[in-house]
């Protein structure tokens, strides 16, 4: 007697070769879902306004102090920064944090204050973004760095630009002004005399040009020369009496 042979009818047949599609779909999204989520959490770190999962002590406006990891992101050079995310210790929970409620980060050495900075390329003319702090805190007059990632036009490559702002006295303590806006240049020497008149003696070296108070545009080392002739400045007026 023949063994009976086992058939398996058309229809049910055409049901398992769609279900058999339908796991792979699946199991095809499912991995790219998880390729999405672990390229999105990669540390990594272009600028202060552009990082992620990076070490960092975070200050609060109420004093307290946390230890963990930060990220900030930005699409562009130009935005403002309304929250950031940190996680304690060795946790990969994070919590969002708005940064009114933020005094301060320290990070990579350095610590960043937030500002509302004003005089570059920003959407209405200012955005609020962390930046670098120069000098000691507690001055009338303090100067601060921001950082820009570009790419040249010839080479192709990034570049990081360094932007100087001065917060001026009397002003409003979150507003800080571009170096290289109008508010200094041209003419720094009458410009800046007049927002330090109340400090004489310093006054007349900056609008007399006295060589360690002369602000030079095209020179050897430009950048460096400006940033030591800043800080002079803002070492006499911190100290004027």
């Amino acid at each position: 007697m023949e063994a009976s042979k086992l058939s398996i009818p058309e229809k049910p047949l055409k049901l398992l070769k769609t279900v058999k599609v339908k796991q792979y779909s699946f199991y095809a999204g499912f991995l790219l879902l998880i390729f999405f989520f672990t390229s999105c959490s990669t540390p990594y770190y272009s600028t202060v306004n552009n990082m992620n999962e990076q070490p960092a002590s975070l200050v609060l406006a109420n004093g307290s102090k946390l230890n963990g990891k930060i990220s900030v992101r930005t699409f562009d050079n130009y935005s403002s920064v309304s929250r950031i995310q940190f996680s304690e210790g060795a946790s990969n929970i994070y919590k969002d944090y708005f940064v009114k409620d933020i005094k301060s980060v320290y990070i990579n050495g350095s610590t960043y204050c937030v500002k509302i900075i004003i005089g570059s390329n920003f959407w209405g003319g200012s955005a609020v973004r962390f930046v670098k702090r120069l000098t000691q805190p507690g001055g009338r007059m303090d100067l601060y760095q921001n950082e820009v990632v570009n790419k040249n036009s010839q080479s192709g490559k990034s570049e990081t630009v360094t932007e100087y702002y001065l917060q001026l006295p009397g002003d409003n303590r979150n507003e800080i002004y571009n170096l290289e806006s109008k508010k200094f240049t041209p003419d720094f020497n009458i410009k800046m005399s007049s927002y330090v008149q109340d400090c004489p003696v310093l006054a007349v070296k900056i609008k007399e040009k006295d060589r360690d108070y002369f602000y030079p545009f095209i020179v050897n080392n430009g950048e460096l020369r400006r940033k030591a002739v800043l800080l002079q400045i803002i070492n006499d007026y911190n100290n004027c009496k």
